[in-house]
């Protein structure tokens, strides 16, 4: 069975009695490759790489928003990219939904605009999360009032700008600015019809409700940072930290206010005999006066001292500084 031709050197036997001067020897020569079409009606504005860097930004931001607002709410949230894709301005805005709500953001100190776009469900939903109520959204969508847009603007969308701005601090100082809302598509004016726009998706999810949050970046408006949107450039702005950055962060640190308390001792006793206390009784501790007391920061215990009084205040004297290893917890047993 292994001497079998196939049928490509059945072909070679008959064009070798047919063509005598064929040289079988000799390697077919390669098939020319498809031409690929271009359709210049939908010119391709933005790069695989500049694709990725935009998925990698906005990957940050929807972690950074998606605990914020999870400690807002004082309930998960999930906000995650789902897709990333170059679209038409036309395209976007017809593939949006009437109502919708539209927030158009300025870009400082870009020439452009960014549109985020929230479905009424969701838009509904969180107002009813921060006025108290369970968070149920709507059963019939409408246009939202002057009261909950402003409530929106305050607690979401504002919020939303800040933390989108500091995604893009490695790529640009760009600064996001909400100029007005929308809820009709059709008064959208910010790009023409025929501008390539990178449209970033991303999938919320709160209260076991899932619906996506759509952000619009206009190529003219990225177009004189685009050169900045590569692996290279973007890890080269990490290696530098900002060094104004680092003396705000020491200055915030060092203006946190925590409290400080100092315990006196211990001791346990049965319920029937806290139920029996009386002015005058005594409550013996397990500590002699004699002993150091824990000085606690918070719930930890950091330091040693003795107790005093200084003019008509009682204080305590730090004798000793706990290295880390000797640092009690809430729990810490004697």
């Amino acid at each position: 069975m292994e001497d079998i031709l196939t049928q490509e050197e059945i072909d070679l036997l008959i064009k070798a009695v047919t063509q005598p001067d064929l040289d079988l020897d000799q390697e077919p020569e390669p098939e020319l490759q498809a031409e690929s079409r271009y359709d210049f009606s939908r010119p391709n504005k933005f790069s695989k790489e500049h694709l990725r860097a935009l998925h990698r930004i906005h990957e940050q931001f929807s972690r950074t928003y998606a605990g914020y607002m999870s400690a807002k709410l004082r309930h998960r949230v999930d906000l995650k990219v789902h897709t990333i894709e170059q679209i038409l301005f036309g395209d976007f805005v017809r593939s949006l939904p009437n109502p919708s709500v539209l927030s158009v953001y300025r870009v400082h100190p870009l020439d452009g605009y960014a549109i985020v776009q929230f479905t009424p469900d969701i838009a509904f939903l969180l107002h009813d999360r921060l006025c108290g109520g369970d968070g149920v959204p709507m059963r019939r969508s409408r246009s939202l009032t002057d009261i909950e847009v402003a409530v929106l603007k305050r607690q979401v969308l504002s919020v939303f700008s800040s933390l989108l701005s500091d995604s893009w601090r490695e790529v640009a100082e760009l600064r996001f600015e909400l100029e007005n809302m929308e809820s009709n598509p059709q008064f959208l004016q910010v790009a023409a019809d025929r501008d390539a726009v990178a449209l970033i998706t991303m999938r919320f999810e709160l209260n076991e409700i899932s619906d996506m949050i759509s952000i619009c970046l206009p190529h003219r408006t990225l177009e004189p940072i685009l050169k900045n949107l590569t692996h290279i450039r973007m890890f080269e702005s990490l290696q530098q930290p900002d060094p104004s950055r680092i003396e705000l962060l020491k200055e915030q640190v060092r203006a946190a206010v925590v409290p400080v308390e100092v315990e006196l001792g211990r001791t346990t006793v049965t319920v029937g005999d806290l139920l029996d206390l009386a002015p005058g009784d005594v409550v013996v501790l397990d500590r002699k006066k004699h002993e150091a007391l824990d000085v606690k920061i918070g719930s930890m215990t950091k330091f040693k001292g003795t107790p005093g009084r200084l003019g008509q205040r009682l204080g305590v004297v730090i004798t000793n500084v706990l290295e880390p290893a000797e640092e009690g917890g809430p729990d810490d047993e004697r």
